[in-house]
């Protein structure tokens, strides 16, 4: 016999040097009659030194065979897993928890008192915890994946709770028991911090846009975590975007550049504080809560200038003057009101069908567009062959002609480019006030536009005056 107790050697060096003995003479050799090899474990502690010591000398196969003993009261039938939860998988069988104790003494009595001093000191050393439903639902796969493999490796129970199905009883050794309860505090208080910053992300979202510009020069809305990250200042791991690209910042200069990768191209920044009851469009510059309307004058070196005047040039051999971009809340937010109604209305047709068209004006209307958007009470001033609505022309080379943009003193013309909502549409002629229905037996179910002919039509006609809104407006000569 070998004693850790009262020989006082260290428990761990004693499983050592036994379980490595045991391993090379089983190795090196054969064995014929030899079929077990038994280690008596008083103590508890002794017995938590050899499983350790077990884990590192002999196979998972081997090991799995031997676990910490289990009392007869926790011995219950195995119930069904848990309805619709990955839970299930931390079941654990008493059946394969089981290990068996042999006692051997001169009497009775002796094997008796034995029997009860090994019981009363695993009890001291064991406990069983309980948890809800709500403490285990914010597990996430990790998480149980994680703890299976702890359960096992500890020779933990887990089971359905007999009175009540939504909870789970685990028991074992308490060091173990702690661990599983510290497993699921540090889970769920995961999960309430996931849910904490979630609601944050979205509650800044309605607030701040920030937005990084694409590789064709349009701004592009982050998404929500890395907005939320740019808005606190958290970028030592840098942001992700919507491709989910990684991007290093430096908020100084407002701009970003992509990790892992060759390219040390930068690309700018920006943030827009949204208002109360409107969304800024990404391309906008910021807006005060009591400026409604706002003409930026683009830059020449800017992405949109070149973009905006290269469309508008295909067609207008004239000098490009100026650009400039209006920004008129009222009139975008109706615009955006009216193009929800037309794509609901027209989901099998393809939506709204926004598109890109001229409109040339005069110095006295223009001011008023800018202002007050397209009105239909103008109908007529120059043109109603399709219809006596708004008319706005796919070529620029259309709108650019003196007859529509009448040129000023000076020489210089002017023309809106503008987002106008065309959905459905059909060919117009001269006395339709109103596009008309779509069938017959239904009446109020309108065309949503007019065109001039509909293979590859050249002018669109609308009838509504929130179905247009004038973009930018170009001066040229």
């Amino acid at each position: 016999m070998v004693c850790a107790g009262v020989g006082g050697m260290d428990p761990g060096v004693v499983a050592r040097a036994i379980l490595r003995g045991v391993r090379t003479a089983t190795l090196s050799t054969p064995l014929h009659s030899l079929t077990d090899i038994r280690l008596v474990l008083i103590k508890i502690n002794v017995f938590l030194a050899f499983k350790v010591e077990a884990m590192q000398v002999f196979s998972t196969a081997v090991i799995n065979r031997v676990s910490i003993p289990h009392l007869p009261q926790v011995q219950q039938q195995q119930p069904p897993p848990l309805e619709n939860t990955d839970l299930s998988l931390l079941h654990t069988s008493s059946t394969n928890q089981q290990s068996v104790f042999r006692f051997l003494g001169l009497g009775r009595k002796e094997v008796d008192d034995a029997m009860k001093k090994l019981k009363d000191l695993y009890n001291s050393q064991c406990s069983t915890q309980t948890f809800t439903r709500e403490q285990l639902e914010g597990l996430t796969q990790n998480n149980i994946d994680d703890m299976k493999q702890f359960v096992e490796r500890e020779g933990l129970f887990i089971q359905r709770d007999q009175f009540d199905q939504g909870r789970l009883n685990v028991t074992g050794l308490k060091d173990g028991v702690n661990k599983v309860m510290q497993m699921i505090n540090a889970s769920l208080h995961g999960s309430l911090s996931r849910e904490k910053r979630i609601r944050g992300e979205e509650d800044l979202y309605s607030r701040v846009s920030w937005c990084i510009q694409g590789p064709n020069g349009n701004w592009e809305r982050l998404p929500k975590t890395a907005n939320h990250k740019l808005e606190k200042g958290d970028i030592a791991g840098g942001i992700v975007n919507a491709q989910g690209i990684s991007w290093s910042v430096d908020l100084h200069m407002m701009e970003a550049q992509k990790l892992a990768t060759g390219d040390k191209e930068k690309v700018k920044l920006k943030r827009l504080e949204n208002l109360p009851d409107f969304t800024l469009p990404v391309y906008w510059d910021n807006m005060a809560a009591d400026e409604p309307i706002k003409v930026v004058t683009l830059q020449r070196s800017s992405a949109e200038y070149k973009r905006v005047k290269e469309v508008f040039k295909r067609t207008v051999h004239k000098t490009v003057m100026k650009i400039e971009r209006l920004q008129n809340i009222h009139l975008r937010r109706a615009y955006e009101v009216r193009k929800k109604h037309i794509s609901d209305k027209n989901t099998q047709q393809g939506g709204a069908n926004e598109r890109l068209l001229y409109h040339g004006t005069t110095q006295d209307n223009c001011d008023s567009i800018m202002k007050t958007g397209f009105n239909r009470s103008f109908a007529g001033q120059n043109a109603t062959v399709y219809g006596q609505g708004t008319y706005f022309a796919v070529n620029a080379s259309y709108s650019a002609n003196p007859t529509y943009s009448k040129p000023a003193a000076d020489g210089s013309q002017l023309m809106f480019v503008v987002r106008v909502l065309i959905g459905v549409f059909t060919v117009g002629n001269r006395n339709m006030k109103v596009p008309p229905p779509l069938d017959n037996q239904q009446p109020h179910d309108r065309y949503d536009s007019l065109v001039d002919k509909m293979d590859n039509p050249s002018m669109y006609v609308v009838f509504h005056d929130n179905q247009a809104y004038p973009d930018y407006l170009i001066t040229f000569m």
